[in-house]
């Protein structure tokens, strides 16, 4: 059985559905404004906050890591492109 997920693109009153365990860059470059650079992690450009959900995303790889420390990022801040949905409702904003 497949699962979905709501995601929520809180500052654009933006919402779209994705199976449980997919990326979310294809589908927030279809269905938001948000800008991606490199896609691969090591730009920052896609830059975004997880303001509800941040449990039904996959934690954080060491690059990510790395590139949110050098941005003095939030904890609650992630990079976009690096974002996969676990489980659940995800809401972010940028």
């Amino acid at each position: 059985m497949i699962y979905i997920a709501r995601i929520t693109v809180k500052n654009e009153g933006v919402s779209f559905e994705i199976s449980d365990g997919s990326a979310l860059k294809e589908s927030l470059q279809k269905n938001s404004s948000l800008m991606f650079g490199c896609g691969q992690g090591k730009c920052g450009i896609c830059l975004c906050s997880i303001t509800r959900g941040s449990e039904n995303i996959v934690p954080k790889n060491q690059d990510e890591i790395n590139l949110l420390s050098k941005k003095n990022a939030n904890p609650n801040q992630r990079l976009a492109c690096q974002l996969r949905v676990i489980k659940g409702d995800v809401e972010i904003e940028y």
